[in-house]
């Protein structure tokens, strides 16, 4: 924010560059760095961006495979043109050395650069950027050195910033619009600011004698304090209309919360299956259009709670049609549970014994051995170490008889808990019960805690 001019910062944000704060930062590192800058760009958002930004200058764009890549590079070079090296891997053409370390020399009055066999003319204008899609690539040191790395990958906080901006900019284009405006009449005031002050600071170096007697410089000085004082009470204003619009902006802030939750449980699934992938530029073609396609309302946060839900189904069904039929519930799972989890409704540690169960601290022998496996007493004792569960080992054995009948029957998920249990646990801690002595039946559960949480559509088949 110091460093950055908001004219350019807006120009850039047109051009593509997302609007958080992250990207932004990251946009002020590429102007002001003294390296050529590598971005670290899985989603290619950082690609997009130069693309726009530098379309008017003419860019070369090449990937290190073209067979042609170094003319490409030489001919941009020579001609002040930025240039583009895309999806480059962990290791880097070493003829690109020189250029990386600007190894330009006088030869005969002008700049040069070796590139290869051949001495080349060096533009000052030359620019040039790279980028990669590797999500986590690993540079050596030696590269590092030679290049800024700028990670562009994609966070939360800078997701959620994005996604509010597009949400406002789609719901209320004119608090965008007067944003804009805002950007604009603010850079005009302060630059008819500092013209006023160059014009003063000339007249008084260029003045000779008194400058009391100086009429010219006393009606500049005149003319530049009203213009100064009209100048404030716009400052003023403008303050003012953009504190109005940044809480309109802020009642919106549901939407890109749950919005950039959903994002995030797309992006796992390539650790359950590495065919499942998603692109960032597919996932926002639906999210708008969920939002123009979802039902108005009267209130806003009635419509905050429409477009939730319409985007969540939509996403889901989206989704689904890619899927092994293994993974829809699993999906549909984790969406419900990431939604919980947000809310603070998810116990981390009791979520970590669903995943993968706990350890015996003291061990107890089996009350029920005829019926109760080894290993399901095990995991009860297990689950007696969390915190909202510390006595339910104890209450395990005073009702042998009813957990028996729990246990023996055909559908065990959806039979009352015996004692304080049944009304103490929510839908999701029951989960933990069942995953103790009839796991054979979570899978069942899971379904009638998708359907109450997210609704029965979510478990049904989608085409």
């Amino acid at each position: 924010a110091t460093l950055g001019d908001p004219v350019k910062i807006r120009s850039w944000q047109i051009a593509g560059l997302p609007n958080d704060t992250l990207s932004v930062e990251n946009g002020m590192i590429t102007q002001f760095s003294q390296r050529w800058t590598l971005f670290i760009d899985p989603q290619g958002q950082a690609n997009k961006w130069i693309k726009n930004l530098e379309k008017d200058g003419g860019l070369d764009t090449s990937k290190l495979s073209d067979r042609d890549f170094l003319r490409s590079l030489e001919n941009a070079i020579r001609f002040g043109k930025p240039f583009l090296l895309e999806n480059v891997g962990e290791e880097l053409d070493p003829a690109l050395e020189p250029v990386l370390l600007k190894q330009t020399y006088k030869q005969q009055g002008s700049t040069v650069l070796k590139l290869g066999d051949t001495v080349i003319p060096y533009h000052d204008d030359f620019k040039m950027y790279i980028t990669t899609n590797l999500p986590n690539p690993h540079y050596t040191p030696e590269l590092s050195t030679k290049l800024t790395l700028i990670n562009f990958t994609l966070s939360p906080s800078g997701l959620e910033d994005q996604l509010l901006g597009q949400v406002v900019a789609e719901e209320r284009p004119d608090l965008e619009e007067a944003k804009n405006q805002l950007i604009v009449s603010n850079a005009k005031m302060r630059q008819e600011l500092k013209e006023i002050e160059d014009q003063i600071l000339y007249r008084l170096s260029s003045s000779e004698g008194n400058p009391v007697d100086d009429l010219e410089l006393i009606k500049v000085l005149e003319a530049s304090k009203l213009k100064a004082g009209e100048i404030q009470a716009k400052v003023k204003v403008a303050e003012q209309t953009e504190k109005d619009i940044d809480i309109t902006r802020l009642e919106y802030v549901p939407v890109a919360v749950r919005t950039q939750i959903l994002y995030f449980c797309v992006s796992d699934l390539s650790n359950v299956d590495p065919m499942y992938q998603y692109s960032l530029e597919w996932f926002l073609n639906i999210f708008l259009t969920g939002i123009s396609n979802s039902e108005r309302a009267d209130t806003l946060k009635k419509r905050i709670a429409n477009i939730n839900k319409y985007f969540t189904f939509s996403l889901y069904s989206n989704v689904c049609r890619s899927l092994f039929e293994k993974h829809k519930l699993m999906f549909a799972f984790l969406v419900g549970i990431r939604i919980m989890m947000n809310e603070g409704k998810i116990n981390m540690d009791e979520w970590r014994y669903l995943l993968s169960g706990g350890a015996v601290k003291i061990p107890r022998e089996n009350p029920a051995p005829e019926w109760l496996y080894e290993r399901a007493w095990n995991d009860i004792l297990a689950l007696s170490n969390l915190d909202n569960f510390s006595s339910f080992a104890d209450d395990f054995v005073a009702h042998l008889g009813a957990f028996r009948v729990i246990f023996d029957s055909s559908e065990p998920h959806r039979e009352p808990l015996p004692g304080i249990w049944n009304a103490k646990l929510d839908s999701f801690q029951k989960l933990l019960v069942l995953r103790c002595f009839r796991g054979d039946k979570v899978t069942n559960a899971m379904q009638d805690f998708v359907a109450a949480h997210l609704g029965q559509n979510f478990i049904e088949p989608q085409t």
